[in-house]
């Protein structure tokens, strides 16, 4: 699979530094937009994430790759379309910077999103009616202490993938770097954890295997690329040291 072109370099943002004079209800309209663009990358990607190069693809549909789409394109975009939300904004006055649409976060939220709901999902159906919710021992089904690991490598994965973008934006790709490698030692052990979970049902738990397998080995391949474009960055500074 060819690596997709999320753009995640600082050059983009650096244009929205400034300081916000805006208010809570200006503030609420702005993230309820951010949750409507995650929510697009969502749907696009579920629509072809069969596909070879889905990537690319859903990267594309989401301009992200096209030499004229910037964050302040989708900033003016955002002012038109949501500006009941965000109540009066003097023509002059821009769009606080923020990292709420950096491409790399879009996809971590999204993706985390289903792979959280669909744990949710998997617990449900697992003490439902319809499937046993003990084994013959008397024993549930998948563990609290599975449960908790597994939640908790979720966690770890998404939260240190954030961190990265924030310590990117700063320009500390040494940092960036740090975090994501947290965030594949996380990604490695929900992975193996996967493979430790049982279910009554032996074709809906492949199913759930697959689907959240696709969503962590793309995970994986962003976090990747990003990693090794700041191993870029830091060579061409000088007096810089790699590991």
């Amino acid at each position: 699979m060819n690596e997709p072109n999320f753009d995640h370099s600082e050059g983009n943002w650096e244009d929205f530094s400034q300081g916000s004079s805006w208010g809570e209800s200006q503030w609420r309209g702005y993230l309820k937009n951010s949750d409507r663009e995650a929510a697009r990358f969502i749907s696009i990607y579920n629509g072809l994430k069969d596909k070879p190069n889905h990537l690319d693809e859903v990267a594309t549909q989401m301009g992200w790759d096209a030499d004229d789409i910037s964050l302040k394109d989708e900033m003016d975009e955002f002012i038109a379309t949501d500006s009941n939300d965000l109540g009066n904004i003097n023509d002059n006055e821009s769009v606080p910077y923020t990292l709420h649409k950096h491409p790399v976060i879009v996809v971590t939220r999204g993706l985390y999103r289903y792979l959280h709901q669909s744990w949710e999902h998997y617990l449900s159906c697992e003490t439902s009616n319809a499937t046993p919710k003990y084994t013959r021992d008397g024993q549930s089904m998948t563990s609290s202490k599975i449960c908790w690991k597994y939640a908790q490598s979720l966690h770890q994965g998404e939260i240190n993938a954030l961190l990265s973008v924030q310590a990117l934006d700063l320009g500390d790709f040494g940092l960036t770097i740090c975090h994501l490698k947290n965030s594949l030692s996380a990604l490695n052990e929900t992975l193996s954890i996967l493979n430790q979970i049982s279910h009554p049902n032996r074709k809906f738990l492949e199913a759930f295997r697959k689907e959240v397998r696709i969503r962590l080995y793309d995970l994986r391949e962003l976090w990747i690329r990003v990693i090794g474009d700041c191993r870029s960055e830091c060579k061409r500074r000088p007096g810089s040291e790699q590991d």
